[in-house]
């Protein structure tokens, strides 16, 4: 089976870049042109989080489209979404979820995987797990909101692989 990656839309984050970008301007000019003392705080501070909310944004799609680095990628054994690692022999099955107008996929473990990654699990990453058990119904999920399939599809395909 052949690997297949997939990538975020472009055209879905281009117009959230193009208004970080014009916002930082926005907040550039009173800057640039001497700034009443009241609001200098207030406009660095909107300026630093545009502008680094804009950085941030264009290095992720730099990243995926210059680099070819996608953000989740189907194996034959193992789906990979950024530097986790899941493993289709400890999964049951897969499942679609919507949550504030997003797609996840959630990922449903063996029971006997489940409980052995509870009693491994410390601190932030306990508290992380039982916060998605309680919110999604599963330990562990995978955003699939604007990516290049669509989450019906690419949950479909899970489910086949584990099959295999």
């Amino acid at each position: 089976m052949e690997e297949i990656k997939l990538y975020h839309k472009v055209w879905m984050a281009l117009p959230p870049l193009l208004i970080l970008l014009g916002l930082s301007i926005v907040f550039l000019i009173p800057i640039t042109k001497g700034l009443n003392a009241r609001f200098w705080i207030w406009n660095w501070s909107l300026l630093l989080l545009s502008g680094g909310t804009f950085l941030w944004g264009l290095s992720v799609l730099i990243r995926e489209r210059v680099l070819h680095i996608p953000p989740i990628i189907i194996k034959e054994d193992k789906v990979i979404v950024g530097k986790k690692e899941y493993n289709f022999a400890d999964i049951h099955h897969f499942d679609l979820a919507y949550l504030s107008k997003s797609d996840v996929i959630r990922i449903h473990y063996m029971p006997d995987v489940e409980a052995k990654k509870k009693s491994e699990a410390k601190g932030m990453d306990r508290i992380g797990r039982k916060i998605n058990r309680i919110l999604m119904g599963a330990e562990d999920c995978i955003q699939v909101t604007n990516l290049t399939m669509k989450p019906e599809k690419l949950c479909h395909l899970l489910n086949k692989r584990l099959k295999k």
